[in-house]
């Protein structure tokens, strides 16, 4: 007897039921990674704009509009942390930032 010929409730095969299982947990993962990062932009975030700011500002720098706008580029949410943006290191690298100012200013930028 194949998993295919096994009847369960509601005459739904076993192969049946799986298959609108696993459906149904692709569908709560793809809800859940649209949802968190709407549930977790808090006020909190334009904080992270300004630390990243002060932390250019802090090492010497004049912050105008190119520290502004890579300091705009947000950190990348991981599960254990925040990760710079390679955009927001660039934007600082190429107006003159050293490299070990703006990775750890970009990872403020949350």
């Amino acid at each position: 007897m194949a998993l295919s010929d096994i009847n369960i409730k509601n005459g739904r095969t076993l192969m049946e039921s799986l298959r609108v299982t696993r459906a149904l947990a692709a569908a709560g993962i793809t809800a859940a990674a649209v949802i968190t990062p709407i549930v977790t932009a808090t006020p909190a975030s334009a904080l992270g704009y300004r630390g990243c700011l002060d932390y250019v500002r802090d090492h010497g720098y004049v912050v105008g509009p190119k520290v502004k706008a890579a300091c705009n580029q947000k950190a990348i949410h991981l599960p254990l942390g925040w990760a710079a943006n390679p955009l927001c290191i660039n934007g600082l690298v190429q107006i003159g930032v050293k490299w070990d100012v703006a990775q750890p200013a970009c990872e403020r930028a949350h």
